[in-house]
């Protein structure tokens, strides 16, 4: 079997455990394996300054930061709750919407939307993934899952906005999702999906 490492730009270690199972749950392939490394597993203390204006911009600027400082081939995701309502937002800025925590950031949402009608509320999880192969190759995929903004807190699981994400075809906000659950419907699911399809291109 072929074992190909490759660096998440992140040192999320749940993100890490949740992206090694998605890609490697969809790459199709009984002589390949691929080994998700961490930041922190390759050492990597930089900051990164995310200031692109878009979540594929963001996702770029990381995984080519890592790529210039390590040469080893390397994704970023960057991802993010965009609420119709609140013309997309708080898309790239999901994670600092308040300047707080998860918490804060999910009651400055309910409060921009009170009494806001339940056809109103609608909302999307969006992922991009970007992966910068060599010095001369990369590819970009994206994954998006529809849902409704509740107007208070459901469920215990998952993390950031998942407690208020309703999504409609399963009754169930992604709080109360288990991880099997929620790793077949969610935005990064869907890029992970992508991202299997596209990185056996470039590493068979």
């Amino acid at each position: 079997m072929k074992n190909i490492k490759i660096v998440f730009a992140s040192g999320n270690e749940h993100k890490k455990s949740e992206m090694k199972l998605l890609i490697n749950k969809n790459l199709n392939s009984d002589d390949l394996k691929i080994e998700i490394l961490s930041l922190k597993d390759i050492g990597f203390t930089d900051e990164i300054i995310e200031n692109g204006k878009t979540f594929e911009e963001n996702a770029e600027i990381k995984a080519r930061a890592v790529f210039d400082k390590t040469d080893m081939m390397c994704f970023a995701d960057d991802s993010g709750l965009c609420v119709d309502y609140l013309n997309g937002a708080p898309g790239i800025y999901s994670a600092r919407y308040s300047g707080g925590d998860d918490e804060a950031n999910i009651n400055k949402l309910l409060d921009e939307l009170k009494s806001l009608p339940n056809e109103k509320r609608t909302a999307h999880f969006y992922c991009a993934l970007y992966c910068v192969v060599s010095k001369d190759e990369s590819f970009c995929v994206s994954g998006k899952c529809e849902g409704i903004i509740l107007s208070s807190k459901n469920g215990a699981n998952g993390f950031g906005y998942d407690p208020v994400f309703y999504y409609p075809p399963m009754f169930k906000t992604f709080a109360q999702m288990t991880s099997d659950e929620k790793n077949k419907f969610s935005h990064r699911a869907m890029a992970a999906e992508q991202f299997a399809k596209k990185v056996v291109e470039y590493i068979k």
